[in-house]
């Protein structure tokens, strides 16, 4: 043990970095990894320089470019060491197909992606979606239909100064999508976007702050469509800044037993121009918030509470349109109700809402003989509301009234934990609704990522 101590307490200087494996990073990417080391005080401990060595490889592991990073501390001279990384660069093309499952849908993505395309851990990505989406309305007793929906991205990443927790993202999209099972209209949107992503090391956040330029199309209204969905659809052009904080510490994101999960976004919409030539502009902000807390209770037993609320508040004299608004309610929401189920109505269509409040307990506990499966009985009540501002826009008043009711189910069921999603299938009892909620009493099957 002595002698251990007297290897890591020797003092040493840095004299030189070598990478070995190397094919198409670049001299200048590198050069960010080495001058660290080389900058070095003349002498330190070996204990400390092994630190350094292995920090730089973990970042340098994170790029995403190589498929391991390794170190060693060669000392060839009394009191000098060469720190080699030795490394397999990941295969530049990188191309994958699937099927992806949410609430209602499913898709076939095609995707290819050129890695470290530039040798300075850039990346081209290229991919489209074919979803098919149910037909249906809600209202309607008919079986649902189904017809295709689509989508297609073309995304550019780069870590800043080579620093995988600062990236930039720049993406081209299209996306088509049928809205036909919650209001009469479908949309098309096209855009371009710009992100700037940063990990906060020292609370674990990650921020956000980016813009977005989209045309919107508002098109294939129904024969009953009303007239919120008819004032509105058509073409509007879309310019926003975004800014988004995510904390999340929980133990698992898919079914969490322990931890804390923290979301914000808020949008500015610079300018919204609407129609062709009519020379109208809405600006707006739109903000949401949402809290989540895990606490395991001992023998298998957790409990998860949710919190969550937003708030859209248009800047000129028109109100907010329908694309815009909040949605609220389903499987992965509110359970107890149908998809986008709670909110203001406009004849059979669904039309959203510009505040709403929602929130959640659940308790989770153990199956016998499956206590250490990542399947729970599930146990819940949940609670939502949302409204559509008036014209005199009175916050009080409206704080007051979206706090006054709330649409509220209970229920039980299952949640399974498969590697990439939650699957829940639960009886829901809805206990208050409002006479525009849309419920889903008995099963409803929920598939996703997150839920509240």
């Amino acid at each position: 043990m002595a002698a251990d101590n007297n290897v890591y307490s020797r003092p040493v200087r840095i004299s030189s970095v070598r990478f070995e494996g190397i094919k198409n990073t670049s001299e200048q990417l590198l050069a960010v990894y080495s001058a660290p080391l080389l900058d070095t005080p003349s002498k330190m401990p070996f204990g400390h320089a092994a630190m350094l060595a292995h920090s730089q490889a973990d970042t340098l592991f994170r790029l995403g470019i190589f498929k391991h990073v390794d170190v060693e501390l060669d000392s060839q001279r009394v009191g000098d060491v060469d720190v080699v990384f030795k490394v397999a660069e990941v295969s530049r093309l990188y191309a994958k197909t699937g099927t992806e499952l949410g609430n209602n849908e499913g898709s076939m993505t095609a995707a290819v992606k050129i890695r470290n395309a530039f040798g300075n851990a850039e990346s081209f990505e290229a991919n489209v979606s074919y979803g098919v989406e149910t037909d249906a309305a809600l209202y309607e007793t008919k079986p649902f239909t189904s017809q295709l929906g689509s989508s297609f991205q073309f995304l550019f990443s780069k870590p800043w100064n080579g620093n995988p927790d600062k990236m930039l993202n720049v993406n081209a999209f299209k996306q088509n999508k049928s809205m036909s099972m919650y209001s009469s209209y479908s949309e098309q949107i096209s855009g371009l976007a710009a992100k700037f992503k940063v990990l906060d090391l020292y609370l674990g956040a990650t921020h956000e702050l980016g813009y977005e330029g989209s045309w919107r199309r508002l098109f294939d209204l129904g024969s009953t469509a009303s007239w919120t969905v008819r004032k509105d659809a058509g073409h509007s052009l879309k310019s926003a800044l975004t800014y988004s904080a995510i904390l999340d510490r929980r133990d698992d994101p898919i079914l969490p037993t322990r931890g804390i999960y923290l979301r914000s976004l808020l949008f500015w919409i610079l300018v919204v121009k609407e129609g062709a030539g009519l020379g109208g502009d809405v600006r707006h902000l739109k903000g949401d918030a949402e809290g989540q807390l895990s606490l395991p209770l001992g023998g298998g037993f957790s409990i998860t509470t949710s919190l969550r609320s937003g708030i859209l508040w248009t800047l000129g004299l028109r109100q907010s349109r329908v694309n815009d608004r909040f949605h609220l309610g389903g499987p992965t929401s509110v359970r107890g109700f149908l998809q986008n189920g709670i909110g203001p109505k406009d004849g059979n269509d669904i039309v959203g809402g510009d505040m709403f409040a929602a929130a959640g307990i659940s308790l989770f506990a153990p199956l016998p003989y499956l206590a250490d499966k990542p399947i729970k009985f599930h146990f819940f009540a949940n609670a939502g509301n949302m409204i559509k501002l008036d014209d005199n826009r009175d916050i009080k008043a409206a704080s007051r009234t979206l706090l006054s009711s709330f649409s509220t189910a209970v229920g039980l069921g299952l949640a399974v934990r498969f590697s990439i999603l939650r699957l829940e299938i639960n009886y829901c009892l809805p206990v208050s609704v409002t006479r525009t909620d849309s419920v889903k009493p008995g099963l409803q099957f929920g598939v996703g990522l997150h839920f509240a």
